[in-house]
């Protein structure tokens, strides 16, 4: 746990799997997946001190390999993927690799498309590594949270799923997990990944997916075969806003985390939730983040020991929004008060040299400008989840 001045003991120990290379990541200047968004959360981080203290530690990526890719992912897919980097070179001729959703609108090709998306994977598992052999209790893999990629098809900006990569580490150390993803957009990828495994809680809170890609995740998706009970999808209407994400969070997710008792616990923090996010509709704030961050602290000290893997995710405001929101979540973590923290006049002017226009203060968040006369009660859709998914998922653990 942390000292009395809230940082974190010799106990928790966090590496930091991250290097300027994954920048390289990259669908071009007009696509809406930014590699500013964590180029500029660990500038941020960095400038504000906050990853000076002894107990953390860095390691520069390394290229997952690949046994590791094919772990999750089909041979062919990855050669698709290989094939579609080297056309991207001018090394081979232009193909449709269409079917594979390589050179479409959300995921075109790109130079480095293999070896920056094997990069950033390989991160991941770095990080899983260090917390199932315990060189960390906490790491994080700010590039990594690409979890709509499927075992054969690239999907929604995303062409390996480095959270499943690293589960099946964690497996193959014989660990029971426990996967959360608070992204706006159903973790589809990774909970087909592990559908019928009974070894794999799977948690997914998002937006509905009546209106909003990938168009899945609802309450009926229980997992199959040995793995039912084992996945749980927290579908919620559009402008829920901060109550509903933590009405969700006590309700549902804190009950079944410690009904599932992991050995460990992977955390997807996507944050285009937030009321600005160009692609999302849940009206949620920038404080809504630490209290997740402590919530979330808090749980995996009692369920898991502490062993934690948190990586990055969706955020479609590189700028002004997603590093700050990053930022106040990384932070709390840590243990470092972030009310009324000033932003560094050196990042702020990075932020806007790179397009951003950020205010004075960390958590500095007006609210959304529009909130409908009539929104959509979520209270309906917990009280669902806790009668189904949740119930199945206490069911699972009896047998």
């Amino acid at each position: 746990m942390n000292r009395a001045d809230g940082r974190p003991t010799e106990a928790e120990r966090f590496l930091i799997v991250y290097g300027p290379e994954l920048a390289s990541y990259s669908f071009g200047p007009e696509h809406p997946l930014q590699a500013d968004r964590y180029v500029l959360t660990m500038s941020l981080l960095s400038s504000l001190g906050w990853l000076n203290a002894t107990e953390i530690e860095f390691e520069a990526p390394r290229f997952a390999t690949l046994s590791e890719l094919m772990s999750v992912h089909s041979y062919p897919y990855i050669q698709a993927v290989q094939q579609g980097q080297a056309i991207s070179r001018g090394e081979r001729p232009p193909a449709d690799l269409t079917f594979y959703g390589l050179g479409t609108s959300d995921d075109p090709l790109f130079p480095n498309m293999h070896d920056a998306a094997a990069l950033y994977t390989g991160a991941t598992i770095q990080g899983m590594h260090a917390v199932v052999e315990e060189r960390a209790i906490h790491a994080y893999s700010p590039a990594g949270g690409q979890h709509h990629a499927q075992r054969a098809r690239a999907s929604g900006f995303c062409i390996y799923n480095d959270s499943a990569a690293a589960i099946t580490i964690a497996l193959q150390a014989g660990m029971r997990v426990a996967y959360v993803d608070f992204d706006a957009h159903h973790g589809d990828g990774v909970q087909d990944a592990f559908y019928d495994d009974p070894r794999v809680l799977t948690i997914s809170i998002h937006e509905s997916g009546q209106f909003l890609f990938p168009g899945t995740g609802d309450t009926a998706e229980m997992g199959k075969g040995d793995g039912r009970g084992a996945c749980l999808n927290i579908p919620l209407p559009a402008f829920t806003g901060d109550e509903g994400i933590l009405s969700a969070f006590d309700r549902v997710i804190g009950p079944a985390l410690r009904a599932w008792a992991p050995d460990i616990m992977l955390t997807q923090m996507g944050v285009d939730a937030h009321h600005t996010d160009p692609l999302t509709h849940l009206n949620a704030t920038i404080s809504v983040f630490p209290k997740l961050a402590v919530r979330l602290h808090e749980l995996v000290h009692e369920v898991c020991s502490g062993r934690w893997l948190i990586v990055g995710g969706g955020g479609y405001d590189p700028w002004n929004v997603t590093p700050r929101a990053w930022t106040a979540f990384i932070g709390t973590v840590l243990g470092r008060p972030v009310t009324d923290v000033r932003l560094p006049e050196e990042w702020l002017r990075a932020s806007r040299a790179a397009g951003g226009d950020p205010p004075a203060f960390l958590l500095h968040d007006p609210g959304p400008e529009y909130i409908p006369l009539e929104t959509q009660d979520f209270a309906p859709v917990l009280e669902e989840v806790e009668e189904t998914a949740l119930a199945e998922l206490l069911a699972h653990i009896r047998t």
